[in-house]
Order: structure tokens, then sequence, then C-alpha cells
């Protein structure tokens, strides 16, 4: 066996600036020190624990995402030997798209996305790529070792008495219409951001500062700090179409603007064009909401909801029509998984007395109203009204201790150092 230990070290933040490197060496990969300390905030984050008040706490769980980290690498070396695990290009890329659709769901919108990370959806796709990429091969290296493994009767009823208490039970289930509808700016907001970049614009043409002076000074893009408002991308991949657009119709050096995304009003300057692939600056300045445009679109579904009032057919239509886009909830939903939509709308849903309408309720830059159906309650597992889910849960955790197992064999064979300097 290998022994690991960590030097122990104050996490007594908010200081920022800290000194980034090699936290691990794995074989011939490397874990830094950055990617285990942001891991673990996150993590830390989740579970409540404040580095500055529980930094024993915060130690620990540094601790598990190290020991997670170095893992996985092992897995990685091992199937990265194997000829045949090989990831494609679009299984990375349908994977990623997968997973910022289900993250900009939970969180509301795309926009809510980028702003928790702090970088636009194409940036966050660069800066994951390689992760997935290696969590594919690591789950396609370990089906290959553990996808024959079975489990017996005798197995599953074990795991159950064992583990009881914390499998999820049945989730609420609901038959509803809903229909969504967007708090967008008015004309004379978007009026005054024309104007606005409009007037940098001619500044950029007229002055001798740069356009990153420009970009630092004005922009609302959360990455300009770093980037200085520089954006790359390939045609058909992840800029919004209108930019994208704009790009590919752009002279080297060319400003031009504004250009309306989802994403706000851009100037864009074109700083070169290879082949499919660009890069470009812009200055992004986004669609500030007011009291009179949530006010209009209150009155859009109180309207709509009196003239369907005796009518739940015509909504159920109506809700349909309306979704005008994959983040737009508006639909007819038959018995339906609600842990998979917002709080707010589970909320109603529960609320609300069967077969009839909701309130007008509010999300993330929405107003909701939604006619309801019915709902069932959650219940709890057992053998009897859930034996499939069941056995696949006592498979996945067969699997797992024996896929630790094998792993906890390769460290023999691996080698492993921790550097004490972190």
């Amino acid at each position: 066996m290998i022994f690991l230990f960590l030097a122990s070290f104050s996490f007594l933040f908010p200081q920022e600036e800290l000194v980034d490197g090699v936290l691990a060496v794995v074989g011939n990969k490397s874990i830094l020190f950055s990617e285990v300390l942001s891991e673990s905030r996150m993590k830390a984050e989740r579970k409540g624990v404040s580095p500055q008040s529980s930094p024993l706490l915060f130690q620990n769980i540094f601790d598990s995402v190290l020991k997670e980290k170095i893992y996985l690498n092992v897995v990685l070396i091992s199937a990265e030997k194997d000829s045949l695990i090989s990831v494609s290009y679009d299984e990375i890329k349908n994977n990623l798209d997968e997973r910022i659709d289900l993250f900009s769901k939970q969180l509301g919108s795309v926009e809510e996305l980028e702003k928790a990370f702090g970088l636009p959806v194409s940036d966050i796709k660069d800066n994951y790529w390689e992760s997935v990429k290696n969590e594919l091969m690591i789950e396609k290296f370990r089906f290959s070792l553990l996808g024959e493994t079975e489990v017996s009767k005798k197995e599953i009823l074990d795991f159950y008495d064992n583990y009881k208490d914390s499998i999820p039970g049945v989730s609420e289930i609901g038959s509803f219409s809903l229909v969504e509808k967007e708090i967008r700016p008015s004309p004379g907001t978007i009026k005054t951001i024309k104007a606005r970049l409009s007037s940098i614009k001619d500044s950029l043409l007229t002055e001798k500062n740069t356009f990153e002076y420009f970009a630092k000074k004005h922009s609302q893009d959360p990455s300009v700090s770093f980037n200085g408002g520089v954006v790359v991308g390939e045609r058909n991949g992840d800029l919004p179409f209108e930019y994208e657009k704009a790009v590919f119709s752009m002279k080297k050096d060319e400003i031009v603007g504004p250009i309306k995304t989802k994403l706000g009003y851009h100037l864009i300057k074109l700083l070169e064009r290879v082949g499919e692939k660009t890069t470009s600056q812009h200055i992004l300045i986004q669609t500030s909401l007011t009291k009179q445009d949530s006010l209009s679109a209150r009155s859009f579904l109180d309207s709509l909801k009196r003239t369907a009032l005796n009518d739940p057919g015509l909504f159920d239509s109506l809700s349909v029509s309306f979704k005008t886009s994959k983040n737009n909830l508006s639909g007819y939903y038959d018995s339906v998984d609600l842990s998979f939509f917002p709080d707010w709308v589970k909320k109603s849903v529960i609320e609300t007395k069967p077969f009839s309408f909701s309130s007008i309720f509010n999300g993330k830059n929405s107003f909701f109203v939604l006619y309801k159906y019915s709902y069932e309650e959650p219940v709890s597992r057992n053998p009897k009204n859930s034996w499939s889910f069941i056995e696949s849960l006592a498979l996945n955790k067969k699997r797992i201790d024996l896929f630790d197992l094998w792993i906890e064999n390769q460290l023999e064979n691996v080698y492993v150092k921790i550097n004490k300097a972190y």
C-alpha cells in the first residue's frame, strides 16, 4: 500500500492570490493544487462547510478530492493504454451540451449559468472539454472491466436492508399545462443600450485607446477582466448564431454593431479568421429589466388565463405553441417527474387544486401560469414496488466496490507522489 499524507496548511481565505503548482504526480500525469482547491471549495459550499470556521472539515474534503483525483488518474493511465478504448469528438460535444442544458435548466437560464461560472458558455465548454473526455474514457474502461458483473437476489435484498434509509423515494409526479412568459426589456431600454454602444463605437473610431481598453471599461461580459473581450469560436460551434453570422461576414479589423444575441447587445471587432475558426473581440451590454417590463409580462399571462378560463383544452394548445426555445418551459406535461423542474414550478403544481388554474407566479426573469390536472406524492421504494430500481443500485454499488479494489491493486504498480509543500 502507498501511504498518502497531506501536510496541513491554513485554508484561511478570502485571499485569492495563492501560489499554484503540482500538488501530486500520478505516473506521467500531474494534479494541480488549484484544481483540487477549486473542487474542494465547491463541495464545501454544497455541504455548508466554511474553510474559515471549520478548517479541519475542509481539510477532510480537500484530502477526499485529492484521493479521488489520484484514483481517476490511475484508471486513466490504464484506459489510455487500452487500444479498444476511445472517445470521439461527437461523444464529448454531446455530453457537454447535455450538461450545459441540464445546468442551465437548474439555474433558470443560460445567462444565469454564465453568471455562476463567470464565463460565456463557449469558454465553459473549452475549460471542461478535457475533463469530460477523461470521464468518458474512464467510464468506458470501467464498463470493459465490470460490464458483465451481476448481482444475485440475496445481494439485492442485503443491499436493500443495509441502505433502505438512504434509497431515494419515487419522485413526485405531476400532470399540467404550463405557459412561461419571459420578462423582456422595453423598447426604451433597448434604444438606450443601442445609443450607448453607438457612442462607444464612435469613440473607438476616433480615439487612440485600444478596443481592449474600451472593453474593460464598458463590457458586461464577466470574462472581460482577464481576456480583454477576446472570443475564439468555430462555425456552427458555441457562438450565438447572430454573433457567428457577423464575424463570418466581416473584414479583419472591422468593427460592427450593435449586434443582438441572447446575451445582450455587442460591438464586435474581427481580429482573425482562418478557415472555419475566428478570433474576435467584443463589448457586451446586457439588457437590464425594469418594473414596467415585469408588469407587461404579468399582464400578458393574466389576459391569457382569462381567455382560457373555461377551456383547459385551449390552454393546453396554447402552452405548446408558446414554447419559443428549448430553455422555455411552456408545454403540456403528462405524468412527469417534478424533480426536473425549478422549485417555483414544482411548488405551484403542489399547491394548485386539481383541474384548476394556478395564480400567476414568477421565477428567474419569467412569469408563469399553469393548469393542473393531477399530482402524486413521493412514496418510499421497496423490493415490491421498485425491484428493478433497487437491483440497479445494488449492481452499481457492487461495481464501485470491485472497481475501488482494482484501483487499490493498481496503486502498487503506479508511481504516486504528493508534494509536501502543499
